[in-house]
Parts: structure tokens; sequence; C-alpha cells
């Protein structure tokens, strides 16, 4: 007997054309551009969402170290008689800014050692625009590390102002008044028709910014205010 196989199953056994064969690449190379395009998809998700957390992170840290350096927030006996101007005070403002608020507090941290400075410093927070680009606005933070007892719209001849939260739309505080039982949009010592000599029991602090989805959001917390009496340093 003859070991060669029929002609009709030889036919079969042929090889690939090199239309099939390009028929094959094109898949193969539509399959991986679509894994590909899904692959791309997810890290570009997974940068989003930590891009989001990043920002939400740096909002949250804002508020909490506004809530953290009002809640030391003090008021001070010790002013001379003709003295006139405030070495210590709390200036709430409400503008068409948003508000502001310029305070005494026991807040200041000494960076170098034996360096000439107290734990008692005067602090700003504000919303400004950029200085390069006027379509966006900053929370802004001044810090002097001395009292020296300038007013606050005097305050930036003094202290520098250094970004605290970048792309805010605005800073909205309120004042807890025990007196009235009610909220109010402005706190200042330092005038007679005010509330000279003493502190809101509580600070409502809410930071508004745009998400990502264009729309404006909230950030909001309350402080408590724990010195309200007046310290007197010459007991």
């Amino acid at each position: 007997m003859s070991g060669r196989r029929p002609k009709h199953q030889r036919g079969h056994q042929r090889g690939l054309t090199l239309i099939e064969i390009l028929v094959a690449m094109a898949i193969i190379a539509m399959m991986v551009a679509s894994v590909w395009r899904g692959f791309r998809a997810t890290i570009r998700g997974v940068e989003i969402t930590e891009d989001v957390q990043d920002r939400y992170s740096t909002i949250r840290n804002a508020v909490d170290r506004m809530a953290g350096e009002i809640s030391t927030a003090y008021l001070s006996f010790n002013r001379p008689p003709e003295e006139v101007r405030h070495f210590t005070l709390f200036e709430g403002r409400r503008g068409i800014d948003g508000s502001n608020l310029t305070f005494s507090s026991f807040s200041h941290l000494r960076m170098r050692k034996d360096a000439n400075e107290g734990d008692q410093t005067v602090i700003q927070y504000f919303v400004g625009p950029d200085v390069d680009d006027s379509s966006r606005s900053h929370l802004y933070r001044r810090e002097s590390k001395r009292l020296t007892g300038d007013r606050p719209e005097d305050f930036d001849r003094f202290a520098p102002a250094f970004v605290m939260c970048e792309d805010v739309e605005g800073l909205e505080l309120r004042y807890w008044d025990p007196l009235t039982e009610d909220w109010t949009d402005e706190w200042r010592t330092t005038v007679v028709d005010g509330q000279p000599d003493r502190l809101p029991p509580r600070v409502e602090i809410r930071l508004l910014v745009r998400d990502e989805d264009d729309e404006i959001r909230a950030f909001t917390t309350q402080t408590v205010l724990a010195m309200q009496e007046k310290v007197d340093a010459s007991k």
C-alpha cells in the first residue's frame, strides 16, 4: 500500500493566505487598541481621583488650620489708658469680597531656637485675586510675629500675605453672639458699637470652592474659642 494521502485530504493542509494573515493581524490590532484604550481610561480615572483627593485634602487642611488658630484667639487688659491702638483684637468683617478676619492669637510657632519671638501673634485671613491672574482667587494668610497695634486695613504694610489655599470662590465667617442667641456676620472688638472686650464663643467657617463638576461646594466647620475672659498678664 502506498503511504501517500488521497488528494482530497492533501488539499485541506494548505497554508494561510496573505489576506487571511492580514485579517488576523487587523483583528489582533483592534483587540490590542481596545484593551489599551480601556487601560488608559483606567489610568486617567485614577489620576483624576488622586488629583481630587489631593485638592480636597488641601482644602480640609486649610479649614482645620483656621479652626485651630481661631480657637486660640484672646484679648488682653494690658494696654495703657492713653494708648489708642489695640494690640489685641478680634476684627471679623464682611465686605464685597466676602469675610476677612484679623485677630490676636497664642498660636505663633517659633522656627528658630532662642528667637526673639513669643507665642503671641496677630493673624489675618482674607480672599484676594492672584497676583498674576486676576481671574483666580485664593485664600491668603498674614501673620505678625509681634503685637504691633496696627489696624486690620493697614496690616498689609507690615506683614506679607501667603497663599493658604488656591482657587477658592469665597470665605464666609459667622460668629455666635450669646447675648442675641444668633449668628452675626461681623464681630469687632475695636469699636464701641461692636463687641468691645468680648470674643464670640463659637465661629463658623465656610470655605467655598468649585468642585470637579464645576459646582460651588462649601467646606464647613465650627471652632470654639476657649479664652473668653480677657488675659491680665500683670497678675
